[in-house]
């Protein structure tokens, strides 16, 4: 009986309308988290996927000894893609010339990500190969064309090995982004290394296995080898590299994971307001079936059934409606990138049907059991049940049920209590600013015919309502400016790191007497380039006298000091200079002064590793030589920029008597590549590193990141004008019977339409003011303690933030209420009735 009574007055309500706003918010939530979670993570896996092309695989093992061949079976056994690689230094022989290079050895399935670039001619067009040479061929890089003169088809030798080479080679997925051995690189096949004869016991060989498959089997298989690895052997994927760019792919992680749980918060404000406005539509059936005879477990029944029916017609409506959003954006990206966006997996849809189950019951129980409450003589006095208030209990289960979501779908504490304090605080202040505010409305002084005083009475008169709309209003507000500002700073940040004039090839080994004539050279030509450096191997040997621990061989006798310091445990390139280097920040003491001693710069992160103090003296080993340098001052480096930068710089009184060779950074652009190659034929002694694919592909990585935020950004937006729509629809009814009385009072229209504006005006500007101050400090701890980047205010959110809150709330609250006032009081009272 009462599921027939329940399935009509749902239908009747459905066609009135009456179901309208709390579906469109439960459908709002679930589509908020579906797209943003499916956008986010098929951005996320396409960015993934692209990056892992820096080391041509989805992981790697280094080691500088054998790697057992076990492991490559293990891993073929589990179903991943396996590669082997080896590198090492040997002579090439070609036409009675020979050459030190630097030859990677790959089996045929190199690259595991990512594509070889190659050419078939030194003038012919690149193309991309997805396997490494064939046995018997090698590939050279173009500078060793030039140093020996050799063209397509010629043969070389390595070692004991004859090889024909068949192909230009370009670039290298995981090709050095930098290396002091130059950019004379060879590959050839794995199977071709027994022929050379050139790997002998006490060879110095890097070994490194690729691997590819998915993230479950993946981490399955670390699992199984990781108990087994030496300490000299590394397992790392790009996001383990200590390098800018996944320092920036973890980055672009968070501001995803950041915007679906602005995205949860927006669903669940949006969903608490309609919760409660439908409830309170509502009051007055309840009363009517209460005097009809109808039992409070009845009404119970049929409203929860209501409910129910509600939450999976707008879960579905809303999966149907995110599925298509997010279907749509997606393609839009992949074709914006020039590449196809892999398919979310099942957490969208998972964690938007359960935030969409739990914000409906969590945000709609209270309002229900109210509802339940309702005593029948309403329907005489129509004001009883207006003042029922809500639980302390209930606000608490709320905002616990809110942060508990955030925390779910981020699975970051970190981030979910800083964002969830943030909110906090904006709804503490704005309560606050609320009740002073709004509670002096008519202490003003204003003209009773003013459409000022008119707004500021509106207002007061709504104070509770009214607070609850400006906090609505300051979160959605303070929400879309974070997003905003921190997308803005994160891409800058990015942009400074590979700007469009970066330096895109080193030029290493300049003898002294060539630097005067190559920098003639670049000027003559416009080749932009940087200051030459002097470089000089050198060792860390001691440390105020005490010597650091080395490695020796382990014969007869001989033992390892193991109570010594540890140092760095390789030779570094070291320079002299007069002027500290305009990429440099002096962070602690004094740039050298002449005095004539031996004074040392060190960079700030080796200083904290080495546990070095300002005035400490250091000893370096260089060659057979030792010196003696006093530390002056601590450089904080950054080693994205694409400069030239040391990690110890001594000043020319402590180095300038030694031998050395000069490097330098230059940005050759595509139309200077002929005079630029002239160059390298008329000094072959010289080794350049191009690094321009390179800078280009991180580029490309960063613009599809930026592009993806942006995206994600407009969603937000999106999200939060729906959550200032269902705001104020929430207050129509109340607007409609102001109008009616004000009408009835004698009040002209353009006197309402304008209060109707400034009300929103006002409301618009304490909401971006609040949100704005609020937002800046957000940003400046999420920088510091997410991203770990150097915090900063900005001012000029202050401004905009009010500004903006202002015309946006405005806009967007004048135009839902704009057709209520177009109506005549008779159309008016229809619909109230």
């Amino acid at each position: 009986m009462w599921v027939k009574l329940a399935l009509k007055l749902f239908m009747r309500e459905l066609k009135r309308g009456e179901l309208t706003i709390i579906s469109a918010a439960i459908a709002l939530a679930v589509l908020t988290v579906f797209t943003l979670s499916a956008v986010t993570d098929r951005i996320r896996l396409n960015i993934e996927q692209k990056s892992t092309e820096f080391i041509a695989a989805d992981r790697r093992l280094d080691s500088n000894h054998a790697i057992d061949s076990a492991f490559l079976n293990e891993a073929q056994q589990r179903g991943l893609q396996t590669a082997e690689l080896t590198y090492f230094d040997t002579m090439l022989f070609a036409n009675d010339d020979m050459l030190l290079v630097s030859v990677k050895a790959a089996t045929e399935s190199y690259p595991l990500r990512g594509k070889v670039i190659i050419k078939n001619t030194l003038d012919g067009d690149t193309f991309e190969v997805s396997s490494g040479p064939k046995k018997g061929e090698v590939w050279l890089s173009e500078s060793i064309f030039y140093s020996m003169k050799l063209q397509v088809g010629d043969e070389v030798e390595i070692g004991a090995g004859r090889f024909v080479v068949s192909h230009v080679l370009v670039r290298e997925p995981d090709g050095a982004l930098f290396s002091f051995t130059g950019n004379r690189r060879i590959i050839i096949n794995q199977n071709d290394i027994a022929a050379t004869k050139v790997i002998q016991p006490g060879s110095r060989v890097f070994y490194r296995f690729l691997f590819a498959g998915d993230e479950t089997t993946l981490s399955d298989y670390y699992s199984w080898i990781k108990p087994q690895l030496k300490d000299n052997q590394t397992w790392e994927g790009i996001k383990d590299r200590q390098s800018p760019l996944g320092d920036n792919l973890t980055r672009s992680s968070q501001f995803l994971l950041i915007a679906g749980l602005l995205g949860i918060i927006l669903a669940a404000v949006a969903m608490a307001v309609s919760a409660k406005r439908y409830c309170e539509r509502q009051y007055d059936p309840v009363a009517m079936m209460k005097t009809l005879g109808g039992s409070r477990s009845t009404i119970r029944k049929m409203y929860l059934l209501h409910l129910s029916l509600i939450c999976f017609f707008s879960i579905s409506l809303g999966l149907l409606i995110g599925f298509g959003l997010q279907t749509l954006g997606a393609d839009y990206l992949a074709q914006s990138m020039g590449t196809t966006l892999p398919n979310a997996g099942w957490k969208p849809w998972f964690m938007a049907i359960f935030i969409g189950a739990v914000c409906a019951v969590m945000f709609a129980l209270k309002p229900l059991l109210d509802l339940f409450d309702i005593p029948p003589l309403r329907v005489l006095r129509r004001n009883l049940g207006d003042t029922l208030a809500i639980g302390r209990m209930h606000m608490a289960m709320s905002a616990l049920t809110v942060f508990g979501l955030m925390w779910l779908f981020s699975g970051n504490l970190k981030v979910s209590v800083i964002l969830y304090g943030a909110s906090a605080l904006v709804v503490a202040v704005l309560f606050g600013i609320s009740r002073l505010i709004f509670g002096g409305g008519r202490r003003l002084g204003l003209s009773p015919a003013n459409s000022w005083s008119l707004a500021l009475a509106t207002i007061q008169k709504r104070a509770n309502a009214n607070a609850v709309q400006l906090i609505s209003f300051a979160l959605a507000i303070k929400l879309m400016l974070l997003l905003v500002v921190l997308k803005n700073d994160m891409i800058a940040d990015w942009q400074a790191q590979v700007p469009q004039n970066a330096p895109n090839a080193f030029l290493i080994n300049i003898a002294k007497d060539e630097v005067a004539p190559i920098s003639a050279y670049f000027e003559q030509h416009g080749i932009e380039a940087s200051e030459f450096y002097p470089v000089i191997r050198g060792r860390v040997q001691a440390l105020n006298n005490e010597k650091y621990a080395r490695d020796v061989s382990l014969q007869e006798g001989e033992k390892k000091d193991e109570e010594a310091k540890q140092g760095v445990g390789r030779e570094l390139n070291l320079t002299w200079a007069q002027e500290m280097p305009a990429t440099n920040d002096l962070v602690e003491g004094e740039w050298f002064n002449n005095d004539g001693s031996a004074q040392v710069s060190v960079e700030q992160g080796m200083a904290e590793g080495l546990k070095i103090k300002l005035g400490d003296e250091l000893t370096l080993l260089i060659n057979n030589q030792e010196v003696s340098a006093r530390v002056t001052s601590f450089r904080k480096v950054d080693w994205g920029s694409m400069q030239p930068n040391f990690f110890m710089i001594l000043n020319p009184e402590a180095l300038a008597h030694f031998p050395a060779t000069y490097f330098t950074a230059s940005h050759v652009s595509s139309e200077q590549n002929k005079v630029f190659n002239q160059l390298l034929m008329q000094y072959p002694t010289i080794s350049v590193v191009d690094i321009q694919d390179r800078l280009l592909q991180a580029q490309s990585i960063i613009n599809q990141v930026s592009l993806a935020i942006g995206f994600v950004l407009a969603i937000v937006v999106l999200c939060g004008t729906l959550v200032l729509i269902s705001q104020v629809q929430a207050s129509l009814a109340e607007r409609m019977q102001e109008i009616v009385i004000l009408r009835t009072l004698g009040a002209r229209g353009s006197l309402i339409k304008q209060a109707t504006l400034y009300e929103f005006l006002l409301l618009g500007l304490i909401a971006g003011l609040v949100a704005a101050i609020v937002s800046d400090v957000t940003l400046l701890i999420i920088q510091q303690q997410v991203f770990e980047l150097p915090g900063k205010l900005h001012p000029k959110i202050w401004l905009f933030g009010p500004l903006s809150g202002g015309v946006f709330v405005a806009l967007v609250g004048y135009s839902m209420v704009a057709k209520t006032m177009r109506q005549n009081t008779q159309g008016l009272l229809r619909a109230l009735s």
